[in-house]
């Protein structure tokens, strides 16, 4: 789509646009795109406001959006696992915005992009959007007496300690397994980690390798691990980062396994995706870095992954070329959709913002194409698959129905 002139984007931060030109920006903003070109019309927009001395932002207001907008931009820095580069291209401030005074800029702009300042019904708008957040860090963590816990309201520090290992929730909001006395004797005690629709989060295993997951997703693991493996169980979706590991003794390798419906990866050290949702058509196991054998337990044919491979089991295991960026958009705070169909599309939505979408099945098999933010309004979101997808989205509750 065509970019909105820099008069329209800076009247449309100052909350001065028309409906229709209000449409477009969302549109455009959407997109998270040029990045530079939409700061700066931030930055003038603001410089204008204080100028004219019309922003009137109540500072209650500012010191609540300040928060939640700088968590938001630490939890997906956290969670990029991969290509810390693109992370800090998205979340890049300018040197002026760095700045005390900035940090209010930022933030009081922000408000005025949310309120789209028009009066009582731009306040009614806030309200609207704000029931439908995108995913955040959400998760319980269950421990071997099975009593659970929720990740997301603990407190920073030690939660537990289990056979000479303590469980901690980290200030960057992730769980940590650590050794700080001997470990004892494996006793088959097992902690599980589930993610709800809409949540996320990142686990440091016992073994120092690191697992994020996805919305919707679990993993199942020991506590401590063995010195013969180390074997952990998923649904869902998650990305490993697996470290060799000598156990206990120190004498060998202990292999990774991970354990899916349908199939099982062994790993020494690497990194890889599963997307593995019960929803979904097929399994599909993306290797970035190392090396993997994939086995199907259909019919138990094994096969071995290079770095930019991916297994796909269906009916069949197969090999095929990987797209790596595509695979991990979720780690980096995006959605990336090529030639996507759309009921795949809305699986991933409605998981992300934990509400229920009814795609016709005859709608289900129009293709997709575009880049999203995560962190995207959903009301955004939906006005850009309906300009691309030429389909009717409409809201009932927490409903949300597709159609032409």
């Amino acid at each position: 789509m065509e970019r909105p002139s820099r008069d329209t984007m800076i009247r449309y931060f100052r909350g001065q646009c028309q409906p229709h030109e209000i449409r477009l920006v969302k549109l455009y903003r959407a997109m998270d795109i040029d990045h530079e070109f939409v700061e700066s019309c931030l930055k003038e927009a603001w410089l204008t406001d204080q100028a004219d001395n019309e922003t009137g932002i109540d500072e209650a207001d500012v010191k609540a959006f300040s928060e939640r907008f700088f968590k938001r931009q630490r939890t997906l820095i956290q969670l990029t696992p991969l290509d810390r580069q693109i992370a800090d291209r998205r979340f890049r401030l300018s040197v002026w915005m760095k700045a005390a005074v900035a940090v209010i800029l930022v933030v009081s702009a922000m408000l005025l992009i949310y309120n789209i300042q028009l009066g009582p019904a731009g306040k009614h708008f806030v309200k609207q959007e704000n029931n439908m957040l995108p995913g955040a860090d959400k998760a319980s963590l269950t421990l071997a007496d099975g009593s659970t816990i929720s990740l997301s309201e603990a407190a920073n520090g030690k939660i537990v300690e289990q056979a000479g290992i303590r469980v901690e929730k980290s200030m960057e909001g992730e769980i940590v397994y650590r050794a700080d006395s001997e470990v004892g004797t494996p006793v088959n005690a097992f902690n599980s980690v589930v993610t709800p629709n809409g949540g996320q989060y990142r686990i440091v295993l016992p073994d120092g390798s690191k697992v994020w997951l996805n919305a919707a997703s679990s993993l199942t693991y020991p506590v401590p691990f063995s010195d013969e493996e180390r074997r952990v169980t998923m649904t869902g979706e998650a990305y490993f980062e697996i470290v060799k590991w000598s156990g206990p003794d120190g004498k060998k390798s202990v292999p990774f396994i991970v354990d899916i419906d349908k199939q099982r990866v062994e790993v020494l050290g690497t990194k890889f995706n599963i997307n593995a949702y019960e929803d979904e058509t097929a399994i599909e196991t993306s290797l970035i870095e190392g090396s993997v054998r994939v086995t199907s337990s259909i019919n138990n044919k094994a096969v071995m992954l290079s770095p930019g491979q991916k297994s796909v089991l269906d009916e069949a295991l197969v090999v095929e070329t990987a797209d790596i960026q595509k695979q991990l958009a979720w780690t980096t705070g995006r959605f990336i959709f090529k030639e996507e169909f759309l009921g795949n599309v809305m699986r991933q939505i409605s998981r992300w913002y934990d509400i229920d979408i009814v795609c016709p099945p005859h709608l289900e098999r129009r293709q997709l194409t575009g880049i999203v933010s995560r962190s995207t309004p959903i009301e955004a979101l939906v006005e850009t698959i309906e300009s691309t997808s030429s389909v009717k989205i409409t809201r009932n509750g927490r409903r949300w129905i597709v159609s032409e």
